[in-house]
């Protein structure tokens, strides 16, 4: 009786267990089927106000349903939208004092999302492999069915964590702008027009009229 009872405990589990294995099945893999590409674009430019450029481009991330990831007066870090990479480097060019270097860049995600997605199937398979074994599985049986469902189910959200990184990294691009400035500076010498005062050492002379 107690081994029945064991046994009807440890179904109930694996039940639960099937329930959370139906919604990581149902889940979408794949938002944005039309773009297997990672885009990255590195800039330095030169501006004049480094705090407002930062916030300028920060709130063109935003502006354009991304977001920033770092914004300082040296650089900033930004997330936006794929299709708005051309974009970008136009806006950049516009605030821009001078724009010394952009570097566009792109990596193709279709191998590796590829990959997840057939590890995903095969553990999904398995795992439905296991879930039809329940009903004349015995209590060590059933143990070992449930055991085999947690590794399965803990890989699978693994992989899916991976496939959703890189579906974000194929939705937004990534942007890291490094922000420059001229610091304006006093001549050390500034040439008079009366060419025998540019003669004089200006110390040595003060030194002569205070302790005459």
């Amino acid at each position: 009786m107690k081994a029945s009872i064991t046994s009807s405990h440890r179904l109930r589990r694996l039940r639960r267990f099937l329930l959370v294995a139906i919604i990581l099945i149902t889940l979408p893999s794949a938002l944005f089927a039309e773009n297997f590409l990672h885009h990255t674009l590195n800039a330095t430019i030169l501006v004049a106000d480094p705090e407002a450029a930062a916030e300028m481009i920060a709130s063109w991330a935003e502006d354009k349903r991304g977001y920033y990831l770092l914004k300082s007066t040296e650089s900033v870090v930004i997330r936006f939208p794929y299709q708005e990479i051309g974009e970008l480097r136009a806006f950049l060019e516009k605030i821009a004092d001078e724009v010394i270097e952009i570097s566009p860049r792109a990596v193709d995600l279709r191998e590796s999302i590829l990959g997840l997605q057939s590890g995903i199937k095969s553990r999904e398979e398995i795992l439905q492999k296991n879930l039809s074994y329940v009903d004349e599985a015995d209590v060590d049986g059933t143990l070992a069915i449930e055991q085999e469902v947690v590794q399965i189910l803990a890989e699978i959200e693994s992989l899916k964590g991976k496939l959703r990184k890189l579906n974000v990294g194929r939705v937004f691009s990534r942007g890291e702008i490094a922000l420059s400035f001229m610091e304006e500076s006093i001549p050390e010498d500034i040439p008079s027009s009366f060419g025998w005062i540019n003669t004089v050492d200006f110390y040595r002379f003060m030194g002569r009229g205070v302790y005459r």
